[in-house]
């Protein structure tokens, strides 16, 4: 049995330009490196359409707080209308994609309430749950600030990579 807490609220940022698909994956993989984070694919799935391609990727990045508690930041990524194209700039010719881009970000805490002998039995549970909403949070509140900040550092990670994508390649 295990809570949700959902500490991190649709957290979103649009871009629509000049990317590499593979520059913008590597860079969520290297963030996800560099805070020793585990990566979970949910869903990937392109299609084919007139206007481009279609692109949705769903990953969840997990974090072990501790025994008790996990960090889970889910990462939404939409992508519409991707063209390859090609630019021509200082006499190379650079092959990039164009398209629409949409990410969401939403974080969690997943609790697992089996992990210990007070918080199993039903009246400890509810003893905490009074604890935790009339005296002091012991337990609610201990791992949310960590989490939500790792969301909102990948969300400045991901404004940055689109705003260098920008200006690298108009």
């Amino acid at each position: 049995m295990s809570e949700h807490k959902q500490v991190l609220y649709d957290l979103r940022t649009a871009y629509s330009g000049p990317f590499v698909i593979e520059d913008f994956y590597a860079e969520i993989d290297s963030w996800i490196n560099e805070k020793g984070f585990t990566k979970e694919h949910k869903k990937k799935m392109e299609s084919v359409t007139k206007d481009g391609k279609k692109i949705q990727w769903f990953i969840e990045i997990k974090s072990h707080l501790d025994d008790l508690y996990h960090g889970i930041v889910m990462l939404r990524v939409l992508m519409d209308n991707v063209r390859e194209v090609t630019i021509k700039r200082q006499g190379k010719k650079f092959s990039v994609n164009n398209g629409d881009v949409l990410v969401n970000i939403d974080a969690f805490i997943e609790s697992h309430i089996h992990g210990s002998f007070y918080q199993a039995k039903p009246i400890f549970y509810f003893i905490r749950a009074l604890i935790d909403k009339y005296i002091y949070n012991f337990w609610s509140f201990k791992w949310d600030g960590r989490v939500n900040s790792d969301g909102r550092e990948l969300y400045k990670r991901i404004q940055s990579f689109f705003n260098v994508q920008k200006y690298k390649y108009e």
